[in-house]
């Protein structure tokens, strides 16, 4: 074994907060108005205009402090001359220009790799004071985007410290060769210090072709040139010798700091005042986050980052969307923030371990005990929380972990915790139009333009209504095993469609030993999907308008295409299958499901089941009523579209 495989096997990067003793604090908030009125000077109801600040926020961590104890690296950080670490954020606020009609509650949105702006027009129109905080510490600043500025990790004598990294490329093209930038520099250019492999999916062994070669072109660039005999979806491995490693996980102290000091603090340590305090400090802070930022939200609370330093909590509701039951690659000596664990892309890093949903469960696999509220119910923070999937979540992100154990079977949830799975979607959902020339991309079916967002907004809303006013929101509504809801992927009774492959495949997960690179798998978990109707639609969960009144097949699966790792999972796209418009054409096809002129004996009834659909999630408050009337006005236009 060479030096460089001995380090990278005996290194240990995983380290997650532990509640500890300690003080931080924002101690400069400095924002400035740079639009006024914003978003286009639009008037959203009672709440009226919009203005928008902006700066960047700094903050000192006290690393003596229990609750910062747990973030890696942070006793390797510089200080100040008070014993301190600072960090910066960017720090974005939309609130009404009429402060005497703010609702007096914070909307805390997690930006997603560095995404800015407000949130959707019902929101708006609601009066909330709209606010993004920096956190992922591996974005390149720019005018516009939300970022931290976190300092470099050295050893105690100032030298760098040097670890091993492992960079993951999948190119989707056809090119011999290619570059990619490295999260974080190489400790030295030498070819010595890093080691290269390519393998066609998840399941092949990794291997070094004679003419697969690499170079570095700079610190932090690799150029390969890529082998014969190998597709544009063949994963590459690079594991090299990194350094200058960020303190990662300030991201959620950042976070955690900025809306505790608008919650609770009239001014800086400057004077500076609390931008939203001009009609009395917010009553309540709620916080979304969608794919990436939903899986930060479940790790800021698992670590114990919903206490701030005096004990109080920071978010009274959260709202993690599209996460699964994953975590994230953060607070680690060399975290990917970015990375997400799919089935073949990324599936080796770590965020996606146990625990994995918010009951306090003991794991039959490890014999670990542990739920992502145990920290916040021992500080007495836990926040109200609705959690929301898609069907993807169930193929790529191992969703049915939040409502089962490691073996598969039911749990209970605790009584603060509330789940919807909204059948039929990609990972996002789709624009919600099916458009006459729907994509495929590198996958094998038309990707899936069900929209997820409507039900995610009146989740929100309820989410606020709970939080503000104690009104409970809609009963759970994610499928079980209880219920028959979820089955294994070979118990799913998918139609044969002509020209659509069924194979079953989804993201398997295992216990993973991440002091090793690439990781040593053991014994794998159940993950379980949904069961379909006859139409290959998901039965349970929310269903959406346009899946209640279908025109075609809406799936949370896709599979890459030939020449692309054909086969493997297609990322979060879906799959959309559209029904043959007429019974000729149907079963000139071979297609064992109705056409549309059988389901629907003319537009007008498809536009009736759509508005009766949409009118009972209405009811359900599963559904606002201005969302409920665009869908069906969709509906109504799309004469062409359904009958092509």
């Amino acid at each position: 074994m060479t030096r460089f495989a001995a380090a990278v096997v005996a290194a240990t990067t995983l380290c997650l907060s532990i509640p500890g003793n300690a003080v931080a604090q924002i101690t400069q908030f400095n924002l400035e108005v740079v639009e006024s009125p914003a978003l286009h000077g639009r008037h959203f109801g009672a709440a009226g205009q919009y203005e928008l600040l902006r700066g960047v926020v700094t903050g000192a961590v006290d690393p003596d402090d229990r609750r910062n104890q747990g973030i890696v690296n942070l006793d390797r950080a510089p200080r100040t001359d008070a014993g301190r670490v600072e960090y910066r954020a960017t720090v974005e606020i939309y609130r009404p220009m009429d402060m005497t009609r703010w609702n007096h509650g914070v909307y805390h949105t997690v930006s997603n790799r560095g995404g800015a702006g407000a949130a959707e027009v019902p929101l708006l129109e609601r009066g909330f004071a709209f606010v993004r905080v920096g956190w992922q510490g591996d974005l390149t600043p720019s005018e516009t985007n939300i970022v931290a500025y976190l300092p470099v990790a050295t050893q105690a004598d100032g030298s760098p410290i040097v670890g091993p990294a492992l960079e993951e490329f999948i190119f989707d093209d056809t090119e011999r060769v290619s570059r990619r930038r490295l999260t974080y520099p190489a400790a030295s250019l030498d070819a010595s210090g890093g080691m290269i492999s390519v393998r066609a999916n998840q399941g092949a062994p990794r291997t070094t072709p004679p003419d697969l070669s690499w170079k570095f072109l700079n610190p932090t660039e690799i150029e390969v040139t890529r082998p014969a005999g190998f597709d544009g979806g063949a994963i590459y491995e690079f594991i090299y010798m990194a350094t200058e490693p960020k303190v990662m996980g300030l991201g959620f102290a950042a976070v955690r700091d900025a809306i505790s000091f608008l919650r609770y603090d009239e001014t800086d340590d400057a004077g500076h005042p609390n931008p939203l305090a001009a009609e009395g400090l917010p009553r309540t802070a709620i916080s979304l986050g969608i794919s990436q930022s939903g899986r930060m939200l479940r790790d800021f609370l698992y670590q114990g980052f919903n206490e701030d330093v005096d004990g109080r909590i920071v978010f009274d509701g959260m709202h993690p969307n599209i996460a699964g039951s994953r975590k994230t690659f953060t607070n680690y000596q060399f975290g990917q923030p970015g990375r997400w664990q799919k089935q073949h892309e990324d599936h080796n890093y770590p965020g996606d371990q146990f625990p994995f949903t918010y009951a306090t469960l003991t794991d039959a696999i490890t014999g670990r005990t542990d739920g992502l509220l145990e920290r916040c119910r021992v500080s007495g923070t836990c926040p109200k929380i609705i959690h929301s999937d898609g069907e993807a979540e169930l193929w790529q992100a191992r969703a049915s972990l939040v409502v089962t154990d490691s073996r598969g079977q039911h749990i209970e949830l605790p009584p603060n915790v509330r789940v919807y799975l909204i059948a039929g979607t990609r990972h996002g959902g789709g624009d919600g139009v099916h458009a006459a020339t729907p994509t495929r991309g590198v996958c094998q079916n038309l990707n899936n333009p069900l929209a997820l967002s409507h039900t995610r907004t009146a989740l929100s809303v309820a989410l606020q209504a709970w939080v503000a006013d104690g009104i409970e929101p809609p009963p759970s509504r994610f499928p079980t095993v209880v219920n028959g809801g979820l089955v294994t992927a070979t118990e799913v009774d998918f139609p044969e469609i002509p020209g659509v492959t069924y194979t079953g495949s989804y993201n398997p997960l295992s216990v993973a030993d991440h002091r090793s690179m690439p990781p040593m798998q053991g014994a794998a978990y159940t993950v379980l999907v949904a069961r379909t109707d006859s139409d290959g639609n998901m039965l349970d969960g929310v269903r959406h308008p346009n899946l209640a009144a279908p025109i075609g097949t809406h799936t949370g699966w896709n599979l890459r295409r030939e020449g692309f790792a054909e086969g493997q999972q297609c990322g979060g796209a879906g799959s959309f299958v559209p029904f043959a418009p007429t019974r000729a054409a149907r079963e000139t096809l071979g297609d064992p499901r109705p056409a549309f002129e059988e389901r629907y004996p003319n537009h007008g009834a498809y536009v009736r089941a759509v508005s009766d659909a949409a009118d009972a999630l209405v009811r359900d408050r599963l559904l606002l009523p201005s969302d409920a009337e665009a869908i069906v006005e969709l509906a109504r236009s799309s004469r062409s579209k359904t009958q092509n």
